[in-house]
């Protein structure tokens, strides 16, 4: 296969090696989805069914803490594990099965206003444990990806994350409206073992020769290490802009819906799953063949400007009163399939600047630095919602959307030559050691 060609999604399916690896990366993506949808998405909406007030919704970023400080244990989990069963799986294994029974004891509590505390602090646990997982496939995914298959990887992460989600939204979501609480917790906690076993069975793939050859060195993955590279410095701050930017419009997806007049029977699965299902599958192909045509720079120069159809039918829908079902509908996917050009061009670069050399450490903390400013969308997002009224509040987000994108734009050059920079150090110091007839050692 010509090595120049862009890989696409049709690639995958070129030999049974790819298939298998394509389906483990995103068994365990999707594995993390199930129930994190379902509790993550539809408890907001369930509370503010029971009363809840919207400057509430903050105490819901509590649970999100130990994700934000994954990053510290993170090259624990990057240089820590059984190498004949794989490194990575020394992790995942323990934190899936763990996990799961996190969930399965959320229910046994009801989610009303009496167990908010408790469900707090379950959720919070189960922070820690399934960010912990989280670590070791971020890992797992960057070091089984190429360089030519992460445009084509983003995407159909995206798309895989959004099937779960669509099986959360629409199956859970009915399982919890006809058969409980209880019902549905053990559901998810059940899809989370399942998705997660291909990546188990799967023989894992040696570290690359860049993590062998550090560490025949004697370096060892780092967090504040790496916080010191100039390309960090850059990246940072630029993922956690993007990730506050394009969250503060989602995050209030459901608490809109509600205010709407509708509950989250409808919600879950009569819109956000049918739609999102369907304008991510749309979305993201259409954001893979163009990236495939034009660069990610100026990917996101477009993603600036296709925000604005995709906000303004939001702003009108807030605008009218009782808008019937199929109207909002058209409007959410509309509002997903535009946008999804910023989310694959912004998820391929997070795995393309990722370091190779500690790939885990590297990835969970651009996903962490999301996480942190996608949480504080919601906090802050609640509190301008109920200020500026949701049609400003829309209209400033999408804006502000715009500006973000732009300053992508701007800095891209700038990051690929500090990554550029980084690599070559890395590329010059294996070199140096292979110079030196060290031999890596095999654990």
């Amino acid at each position: 296969m010509n090595s120049t060609k862009p890989f696409t999604v049709f690639d995958i399916f070129q030999d049974r090696a790819t298939v298998f690896k394509f389906v483990s990366v995103l068994g365990l993506q999707m594995g993390q989805v199930f129930p994190a949808a379902f509790f993550g998405m539809m408890l907001t909406g369930i509370y503010r069914e029971n009363g809840l007030p919207l400057h509430m919704l903050w105490v819901f970023t509590i649970p999100a803490i130990p994700t934000w400080l994954r990053p510290l244990w993170a090259p624990i989990v990057d240089r820590i594990g059984n190498r004949q069963f794989g490194i990575r799986k020394t992790w995942i294994l323990p934190c899936t099965t763990l996990g799961a029974f996190a969930y399965l004891m959320l229910g046994f509590f009801e989610p009303n206003v009496d167990n908010l505390e408790t469900i707090i602090a379950l959720l919070f646990v189960k922070g820690i444990i399934m960010s912990t997982q989280d670590i070791a496939i971020d890992g797992y995914m960057v070091e089984n990806l190429s360089d030519r298959e992460r445009a084509a990887g983003a995407a159909t992460i995206d798309i895989a994350r959004n099937i779960a989600r669509f099986v959360s939204l629409a199956g859970i979501v009915w399982i919890y409206g006809v058969y409980g609480w209880e019902a549905a917790s053990m559901t998810a906690a059940s899809l989370l073992i399942l998705f997660s076993l291909p990546a188990l069975i799967r023989k894992e793939p040696p570290p690359p020769a860049e993590v062998e050859l550090a560490r025949a060195r004697g370096e060892r993955p780092t967090f504040f290490g790496m916080i010191q590279r100039p390309d960090i410095r850059v990246l940072i701050p630029l993922f956690m802009l993007l990730s506050f930017s394009a969250s503060l419009i989602p995050a209030l997806v459901v608490p809109f819906l509600v205010d709407l007049g509708f509950t989250s029977s409808d919600i879950g699965p009569k819109i956000l799953a049918p739609v999102g299902l369907l304008g991510t599958v749309i979305g993201a192909s259409i954001a893979v063949w163009v990236l495939g045509k034009v660069s990610y720079k100026r990917s996101m120069f477009l993603g600036s400007i296709v925000i604005f159809p995709a906000v303004v039918p939001i702003m009108w829908l807030a605008s009218i009163d009782q808008p019937g079902l199929l109207i909002v509908q058209v409007v959410i996917f509309n509002g997903i399939v535009l946008p999804s050009l910023i989310e694959v061009a912004v998820g391929a670069s997070r795995l393309k600047w990722a370091s190779k050399k500690q790939a885990a450490t590297d990835y969970a903390t651009f996903v962490v630095a999301g996480s942190i400013a996608a949480n504080a969308a919601l906090a802050v997002g609640g509190f301008l919602a109920e200020w500026l009224g949701y049609f400003w509040y829309f209209a400033a987000t999408g804006v502000f959307v715009s500006i973000c994108c732009l300053i992508f734009y701007s800095l891209f050059d700038t990051i690929e030559s500090l990554i550029n920079l980084r690599d070559s150090a890395e590329a010059s110091a294996s070199d140096s050691q292979d110079d030196n007839g060290s031999i890596p050692a095999s654990g």
